[in-house]
C-alpha cells in the first residue's frame, strides 16, 4: 500500500504513569501524556491516601479529633493541631493562656523545621544528591527528639488541645532546643555547599517550572510556591495568631517563581524559623498551660487560618450544639499544589524535569487526599 505524503500524520500520544509507586512521587498517581520527551499534558488522579477524616470527624469529641487531625499530613502535624484547636476556641469562645500560645508557637515553628528539613531529604533523593538525604534526614532525627521530649510522641505528638496543651514544657527543654537550634544554624551552610550550591541541582531546578504571581494566584498558590513568585503573603503576619504578634521575622520571597525560587525560600524559612524560637523560648511568659472548655459547643460556625510549612491551612466548622462537630471543612496548602499547579507546570517540561517540578512544590499527598 502507498503512503500519501499529503496526508497529514495521526499524533498518538504515549501515556506514561507517575506514581503512585514511584519512588518521587510520595503515592501520587498522574497519568503524564508525552510527545518525545516533552510533556503534553499531566492528568492527576487523586484518592490512593483517602481515609475520610472530615467525615470521622463529625463522630468523635473535640478532644479527640485534636488526636485524628495529626494524621492529616504526618510531615507537620502541630500546623494541623493549631487550625483545628483554634476553630473549636472560636466557636467556644475562648482564649487559650499566653503561655500556651507560646509554646503552641514554639512547637508549630519547631513542626516548620522539621517539614523543611525531611523535604531537603526527599528532593535530593528525587534528583539522586544521596548525602544530602542522609545528612538531611539525620537533622530530621533531632528535632523528632525535642517533639518527644515536649510531647511524649515523635511522629504523632497529639498535643495541642482546645483550651492550651496536654502538658507544659519539661524542665531543660528550653536549653536543649537552643542547642540543636544552633547546630541546625551551622548546617545551613553544609546544606548550602552540598545542595543548594551545588551544580547539578542548581541546573535540575533554575529556569524548571516557572509561573508568575497572577498565574500563581489563580491556581491557588499559598505559602513558599506562591511567596516564590515574589507576593509577601504569610497568615502570620497578615492575620497574626496564637504568639507570632510578639516575634520578629521576615517574609521570604523570591521574584523568578522557578522551582529553584521555591527551593531558597524554604532554606530562608528555616533560618526565620531558628530565629522565631530563639526569640520565643528566650521570653516564654508564666502562668497557665491550659484552661478547662466544657465538652459542647454553642450552636455557630467558625473559620480558622494558620500557616503551615506548605502555605495556607484553613479549618471551617459548623457547631450543632453538642460535644462533637457536626461538620468540618478543611482547605490544604497541597490540595492546589498537586491538582492545579503541578499540572499547569508539567505542561511542556521534559520527562526528567518532572520529579524536580513535583518536589519544588512540596507537596503531601495525604493532606490533598484527606
Amino acid at each position: 500500500m502507498k503512503s500519501n505524503p499529503e496526508k497529514e500524520e495521526t499524533f498518538v500520544p504515549f501515556h506514561l504513569p507517575f506514581g503512585p509507586q514511584h519512588p518521587a512521587s510520595g503515592h501520587f498517581y498522574g497519568s503524564v501524556k508525552v510527545d518525545g520527551e516533552e510533556v503534553v499534558e499531566l492528568e492527576p488522579y487523586p484518592g490512593y491516601l483517602h481515609r475520610g477524616l472530615e467525615k470521622l470527624m463529625e463522630y468523635r469529641t473535640h478532644i479527640q479529633n485534636s488526636v485524628l487531625v495529626d494524621r492529616i499530613c504526618v510531615l507537620e502535624p502541630f500546623s494541623n493541631e493549631m487550625g483545628y484547636v483554634n476553630v473549636v476556641e472560636k466557636i467556644a469562645g475562648i482564649e487559650a493562656p499566653e503561655r500556651a500560645q507560646s509554646i503552641r508557637t514554639i512547637m508549630a515553628e519547631l513542626g516548620r523545621i522539621l517539614s523543611h528539613i525531611t523535604w531537603i531529604a526527599i528532593v535530593s533523593l528525587a534528583l539522586g544528591l544521596d548525602s544530602g538525604a542522609r545528612i538531611a534526614l539525620g537533622d530530621r532525627e533531632g528535632i523528632l527528639r525535642l517533639n518527644e521530649v515536649a510531647t511524649g510522641g515523635r511522629i504523632y505528638p497529639c498535643y495541642f488541645i482546645p483550651g492550651g496543651v496536654r502538658r507544659d514544657l519539661p524542665e531543660g527543654f528550653e536549653e536543649k532546643t537552643l542547642e540543636e537550634l544552633d547546630y541546625l544554624k551551622s548546617q545551613l551552610n553544609l546544606y548550602d555547599s552540598l545542595i543548594f550550591r551545588n551544580e547539578t541541582f542548581v541546573t535540575r531546578m533554575s529556569g524548571v517550572g516557572i509561573f508568575n504571581a497572577k498565574e500563581a494566584i489563580a491556581l491557588g498558590a499559598t505559602g513558599p510556591n506562591l511567596r516564590g513568585c515574589g507576593v509577601e503573603s504569610d497568615v502570620r503576619k497578615d492575620e497574626p495568631y496564637a504568639a507570632y504578634p510578639r516575634v520578629n521575622f521576615r517574609v521570604m520571597t523570591m521574584k523568578e517563581g522557578d522551582a529553584y525560587s521555591r527551593v531558597l525560600c524554604r532554606r530562608g524559612e528555616i533560618a526565620e524559623s531558628i530565629s522565631i524560637l530563639r526569640q520565643l523560648l528566650q521570653d516564654t511568659p508564666k502562668g497557665k498551660f491550659r484552661i478547662k472548655m466544657t465538652t459542647r459547643t454553642p450552636k455557630g460556625n467558625a473559620y480558622f487560618c494558620c500557616e503551615a510549612a506548605r502555605g495556607e491551612l484553613c479549618f471551617h466548622m459548623v457547631s450543632d450544639g453538642t460535644d462533637k462537630p457536626y461538620r468540618v471543612k478543611v482547605r490544604g496548602p497541597s490540595f492546589s499544589h498537586t491538582l492545579s499547579e503541578f499540572p499547569y507546570l508539567a505542561r511542556g517540561a521534559q520527562i526528567a524535569d518532572i520529579p524536580a517540578i513535583y518536589w519544588s512544590l512540596d507537596p503531601c499527598p495525604p493532606d490533598m487526599d484527606r
